[in-house]
């Protein structure tokens, strides 16, 4: 009777010791291979570089953008809470994110220290810095990488599925989350570096959780200071009236305004000026101004957001330009009124805009 107890727990603990090796067999070639080759056309930053072994899984690259970086931990429990983080940096320039996963066996301590030493080495000072979320804050790993926010992915358009997937996965369970985020000051303005991760361990995503398991997961994230291209087109009065007489309205993409506010930006002015121009050549014209954004966040708040840009042109053009507010009705429609698919960026980039509708 003792025998055969003695060889059910040996059976038992034959089981337990031999699932993580069946795990690992049962995941499929293909996601393995993803995970052993870096993403095609992507490269390391200089001011980083990367960790001996490991595989870069996704990167984007922005000529000019805006990021907004942690500098404090994060607020609440959840991804819900309105404040988020305590305190945050805003940077523009040249962005750069990259995904990093570093091979089996290796410490989230060690894997990060490598990182924030190869950075601290050019001479970066460090702004922010916390470990475990006693230090960053419960909810900072759901606020860091979002999954479910689709802006808050480092996901381009090059992508073969399984690595889409792999992303999805990413950051999704973390265990010894660190951050830090640096600075460093010269002659072109600031440069920023974060650096972001932990230890990969569970999550909701099968296959692709179970293929990043016991690996660190690395999100760098650079700022350079970069000017930005003027490439801005200004729609002249008679060029709207040919719009106009075509169309029924006129698009345009010379109003711009400060991230995610409804302040219009002063080189805006030109094109102010010439719909200014069109409005008070035609006195009879009566127009809607309409707002629109791409889909990128949440519909309400796009909506809202795109009426509040609508009613800044009609002020400026009643204010500035003296045009009769009886003619200008402003109305927002978000993302309601694609001209171009939000899967790409220059598709977002293009249903970014201001039209001017013939009412």
């Amino acid at each position: 009777m003792k025998a055969d107890r003695f060889k059910g727990l040996l059976v038992v603990l034959g089981v337990l010791f031999a699932a993580p090796a069946l795990a690992q067999a049962q995941i499929p070639p293909d996601v393995q291979a993803i995970l052993s080759r870096d993403l095609a056309g992507a490269g390391d930053n200089p001011l980083t570089g990367r960790y001996g072994g490991s595989v870069l899984l996704a990167q984007t690259i922005k000529a000019f953008d805006e990021i907004r970086l942690p500098s404090g931990p994060a607020v609440g429990k959840t991804f819900a809470n309105d404040k988020r983080f305590s305190a945050t940096v805003t940077a523009q320039g040249r962005i750069m994110r990259s995904i990093y996963v570093a091979p089996k066996g290796r410490s989230s301590l060690e894997v990060i220290t490598n990182f924030v030493d190869a950075v601290a080495a050019k001479g970066f000072q460090v702004v922010y810095q916390c470990a475990g979320v006693e230090q960053c804050g419960e909810s900072f790993p759901l606020l860091k990488y979002r999954w479910n926010v689709p802006e808050t992915k480092v996901l381009g358009d090059n992508y073969e599925n399984l690595r889409k997937f792999l992303v999805d996965a990413s950051f999704d369970q973390l265990l010894d989350v660190r951050y830090t985020l640096f600075k460093k000051t010269d002659a072109n303005g600031d440069t920023y570096v974060a650096i972001y991760g932990g230890l990969h361990r569970g999550g909701s995503f099968g296959t692709y959780s179970a293929a990043l398991a016991d690996r660190v997961g690395v999100l760098v994230e650079v700022a350079e200071p970069r000017a930005m291209e003027r490439r801005m087109v200004v729609v002249s009065a008679a060029e709207i009236g040919g719009s106009f007489a075509s169309q029924g309205k006129a698009i345009f993409y010379g109003i711009l305004f400060d991230f995610d506010k409804a302040d219009i930006k002063p080189e805006s002015a030109p094109q102010l000026a010439e719909m200014a121009k069109f409005l008070q050549a035609s006195p009879q014209a009566r127009v809607f101004i309409v707002g629109h954004t791409d889909n990128k966040g949440a519909l309400d708040y796009n909506l809202g957001l795109s009426g509040r840009r609508a009613d800044a042109v009609v002020r400026a053009l009643t204010t500035q330009y003296r045009i009769d507010p009886a003619r200008l009705i402003p109305r927002g429609l978000g993302p309601l009124a694609p001209v171009a698919s939000n899967r790409t960026e220059d598709g977002q980039a293009k249903n970014r805009r201001v039209e001017m509708v013939e009412q």
